[in-house]
C-alpha cells in the first residue's frame, strides 16, 4: 500500500518544483526562445493538473480488431461501449466518472452534441460513429485524421499518393493493391467535402460505483497502424497518459512482427517500463500450453521495455460473458440462458461447460480461468500501489526532459548568435580609432590645408602673381636688349612678343598641373580625375593685331624737324620725318601694355582655376569625410549590435546555468521518487 504521508510529501515537492520551473519559463520567456518545448509543456501542464486532482490517465492502444472496446467493457465490468457497435472512425474516446451516463461528441467542424442514456448513446454510436461496411478494409481512422480533417477537404493528388505509400502495410485484409488504393481514393473523394461531420472526440461520463474507478480516466484511441503510428491526436494523449495498455490479438500475426514492437520503438512512448502493459487478447482461442508459450515469447521479446508482470494474457469476451451470467442466481438459470443463446446461434465454444461442471460456482470458476482477468487485476493492483508515484515520476521526468530541450535550444541560439559576432572589442576599438583618425585628418584638410594651398597660389605675393611678374620682367629685359637702331629690331620685337604669348599658355598649363599635383599630394587624390577641367586662356593677340599696332604706331613715329633759310632775315621751316627709334619705342610700350593686360587675364584665369579646383577638392574631402562617418556609424552600430548580442548570449548562458542548478533539484527528487517505483 502507498504510505499516504510519503506520497503527499512527494506530491507537494513535485508541485512546488513545477511552480518553480514555470517561473523560470515565464521569467526568461523560454517558450519564445525554444519553440520546441511548447507542446511538451502543454503535456506537462495536463500531467500536473491530473496530479493535483489525483486523477490517473490510462490509455488503451492496439491494432485494428484487437478488441479494445470489449476489453474496456470487461475491465470496467459495464457495457459502457455497446458491443454491437462497429469500430469507431477517427475518434478518441475518453471515459471518466460522471454523475450520469452521457456522451459528448465533438466534430471536426467544431460542433458539439450531447447524448444521455445508454440506449440513446448506443443508437448514436451505431448511426454516427461506425465505419461504413464498404470501407471496413482500409485504414479509415488514418485517412480521416491525417487527410480529411487535416487538409479540410482541400486535398491534392500528391497528398493522396503520399498517403497511399504510407499505408501500404495497413492492408490487413490483403486486398489486391489496385483495389486497396482505389478504395482509399474513392473514400477520400466521397468524404472530402463532409470532413466537418467527422467525429474526432467523444467524452463518455459514467457513474462508477467502485470508488477506485472514480479517479481513473480511460482513453480509447483509434487503432495503431502497421508502422506503429497512432496519429497526431493519439500522440498528444500518450504524452500525458500515466500508463498505456497495448492490446494485441494472440492469434493471427506473429508476435515479433506486430506493430507493438514499432510502437514501443517510437520516441513518444519512451517511459518507465512499469507504466506499460502488453495485453494479449483472445486467450480462449488457445490451450493453456500454447498460451504459456506465447506469454514466454512475449517476455523474451519485450521484457526489456515492459515489466514481465505486466505482460498479461486475457479473453475479454469470456470476461464479458462472465459479467453477464453473474446476475443469474442458479446454475439452471445459466443453462436456460445458454439454451437461448444456442437457439439464436450466438453460443461460442468457451461457453460450453465442461462435463464435470454441475453448479454455478464451478462454471464460474471455469470461466474465470478462461478469461484470466484475475491476472490483469493482479497486475493492475500491483501497479496501482505505485501508480501515483509513477505519475509523479513521469511528471518529474517530463520536467527533466524539457530542461534538456531548453538547454539544447538555447545552446543552438547561442551558437547562432556567436556566428554573428565578427570582431572582438579590441578590433572594434582599433578600427574605430583608425576611422576617427581619418575623419580628423580630413577635417584638418578641409578647415586648414585647402586654405593654405589656395593662399599659396592666389594671395598678392602668391606663386601666380610672382611668376607672372617674373614673366613680364623677363619680357622687359629682352625688349630692352634690342637695338632700336637696328633695322630688324621691330621684327625681333614681334618674334619676342609671340614667343611670350606662347609662354603664357605654357605658364598656365604648368601652374594648373602644379596646383593639381600639390592638391593630390597635400589634400587627396580625386576619385575621378576627369572632374578637373584644364582651361587655358587663349590670348587675343594675332599677327594681324601686331601689324595693326605697328601701322598705328608708325603714324606716331614722325619727329618734327626744322631748317633755316636766309642770311640776314632767317626763317625757320618745320617738317615731319619718320623716326625708327620713336616707332620702336611706341610699339614696344604698346606691346608691353598689351602683354601685361594678357598676363593679367591669365592671372585672373589661374586664380579662378585655383578657386574652382580647391572647391572640387573640398567637395571630395567632404564626400570622403561623410563616407568615413558612415563607416564609423556602421561600425558603431555593429559594435552596439555585437554588445547587444553578447548581452543576449550572457543572458542565455545565465538561463542555462539556472536550468542546470534547477535540474540538480529535479534529479534529487527523481531519486527520492524512484525508491517507490
Amino acid at each position: 500500500m502507498i504510505q499516504k504521508n510519503n506520497y503527499e510529501e512527494k506530491k507537494q515537492k513535485v508541485l512546488e518544483l513545477n511552480e518553480k520551473f514555470q517561473e523560470i519559463i515565464e521569467k526568461n520567456d523560454v517558450k519564445e526562445k525554444v519553440r520546441q518545448i511548447q507542446k511538451p509543456i502543454s503535456g506537462l501542464n495536463n500531467q500536473i493538473e491530473n496530479i493535483k486532482k489525483d486523477k490517473f490517465v490510462l490509455m488503451i492502444a492496439g491494432e485494428a480488431k484487437s478488441g479494445k472496446s470489449t476489453f474496456i467493457n470487461a475491465y470496467l465490468g459495464k457495457d459502457i461501449l455497446p458491443m454491437d457497435v462497429k469500430q469507431c472512425t477517427s475518434s478518441i474516446i475518453e471515459i471518466k466518472y460522471g454523475e450520469e451516463f452521457s456522451l459528448l461528441a465533438e466534430y471536426a467542424g467544431g460542433k458539439k452534441e450531447q447524448i444521455k442514456g445508454k440506449e440513446d448513446i448506443a443508437k448514436f454510436l451505431k448511426d454516427n460513429a461506425a465505419l461504413n461496411d464498404d470501407y471496413r478494409d482500409i485504414p479509415v481512422p488514418t485517412i480521416n485524421n491525417e487527410i480529411l480533417v487535416k487538409y479540410k477537404g482541400k486535398i491534392s493528388e500528391r497528398v493522396v499518393e503520399n498517403l497511399i505509400e504510407e499505408v501500404k502495410e495497413d492492408n490487413i485484409y490483403n486486398l489486391p493493391e489496385e483495389e486497396y488504393n482505389g478504395k482509399i481514393k474513392r473514400y477520400i473523394e466521397e468524404n472530402k467535402n463532409k470532413w466537418q461531420n467527422i467525429i474526432t472526440k467523444m467524452v463518455i461520463l459514467y457513474p462508477f460505483k467502485i470508488e477506485s474507478l472514480k479517479n481513473i480516466e480511460i482513453i480509447d484511441s483509434p487503432g495503431v497502424n502497421a508502422a506503429g503510428h497512432v496519429g497526431d491526436v493519439s500522440e498528444n494523449y500518450i504524452e500525458t497518459a500515466n500508463a498505456i495498455m497495448f492490446l494485441k490479438s494472440i492469434t493471427g500475426q506473429a508476435l515479433e512482427s506486430t506493430s507493438f514492437k514499432k510502437f514501443l520503438d517510437k520516441g513518444s512512448v519512451e517511459r518507465n517500463k512499469g507504466t506499460l502493459f502488453l495485453i494479449l487478447t483472445r486467450a480462449a482461442d488457445l490451450n493453456n500450453q500454447n498460451l504459456e508459450k506465447q506469454k514466454e515469447e512475449a517476455k523474451k521479446q519485450y521484457g526489456s521495455k515492459v515489466d514481465e508482470g505486466q505482460i498479461v494474457v486475457v479473453d475479454s469476451k469470456v470476461q464479458m460473458f462472465l459479467n453477464e451470467i453473474s446476475k443469474y442466481s442458479t446454475y439452471d438459470d445459466i443453462k436456460e440462458y445458454l439454451f437461448e443463446l444456442q437457439n439464436n446461434n450466438q453460443i461460442e465454444g468457451f461457453m460450453n461447460p465442461p462435463i464435470n461442471v454441475s453448479e454455478k460456482s464451478s462454471y464460474m470458476k471455469y470461466l474465470i480461468e478462461k478469461s484470466r482477468f484475475e491476472d490483469i487485476n493482479e497486475a493492475i493492483e500491483k501497479f496501482a500501489r505505485k501508480s501515483q508515484y509513477y505519475a509523479l515520476n513521469e511528471a518529474v521526468n517530463n520536467i527533466s526532459n524539457i530542461c534538456e530541450k531548453i538547454k539544447a535550444g538555447i545552446s543552438d541560439n547561442i551558437e547562432r548568435y556567436e556566428s554573428k559576432i565578427t570582431k572582438d572589442p579590441t578590433e572594434f576599438a582599433k578600427e574605430i580609432n583608425e576611422i576617427q583618425k581619418k575623419i580628423d585628418e580630413i577635417n584638418i584638410k578641409i578647415s586648414r590645408k585647402v586654405d593654405e594651398v589656395r593662399f599659396k597660389y592666389i594671395n598678392s605675393k602668391g606663386i601666380i602673381e610672382k611668376k607672372a611678374e617674373e614673366k613680364i620682367s623677363e619680357l622687359e629685359k629682352e625688349i630692352k636688349s634690342l637695338d632700336a637702331e637696328n633695322d630688324n629690331s621691330i621684327n625681333e620685337l614681334e618674334k619676342i612678343s609671340f614667343r611670350k604669348i606662347e609662354e603664357q599658355k605654357e605658364f598656365q598649363k604648368v601652374i594648373q598641373e602644379e596646383i593639381v599635383k600639390e592638391c593630390n599630394e597635400t589634400l587627396i587624390l580625386l576619385s575621378d580625375g576627369s572632374k578637373i577641367s584644364y582651361q587655358v586662356l587663349e590670348p587675343n593677340f594675332t599677327e594681324e593685331d601686331f601689324k595693326n599696332m605697328k601701322d598705328e604706331t608708325e603714324k606716331e613715329a614722325n619727329e618734327e624737324k626744322s631748317y633755316e633759310t636766309g642770311v640776314t632775315f632767317k626763317k625757320t621751316h618745320f617738317y615731319s620725318e619718320y623716326s625708327r627709334n620713336k616707332h620702336f619705342e611706341v610699339l614696344k610700350n604698346n606691346i608691353l601694355d598689351r602683354i601685361k593686360k594678357i598676363q593679367k587675364e591669365v592671372v585672373n584665369n589661374l586664380i579662378d582655376f585655383v578657386c574652382s579646383i580647391s572647391d572640387k577638392y573640398t567637395e571630395e574631402l567632404f564626400k570622403n569625410a561623410n563616407e568615413e562617418k558612415q563607416k564609423l556609424n556602421e561600425l558603431l552600430e555593429e559594435k552596439a549590435k555585437t554588445e547587444e548580442i553578447k548581452e543576449k548570449i550572457e543572458k542565455l548562458r545565465c538561463i542555462i546555468q539556472e536550468v542546470n542548478t534547477f535540474k540538480e533539484k529535479i534529479e534529487n527528487l527523481r531519486k527520492e521518487i524512484k525508491e517507490y517505483v
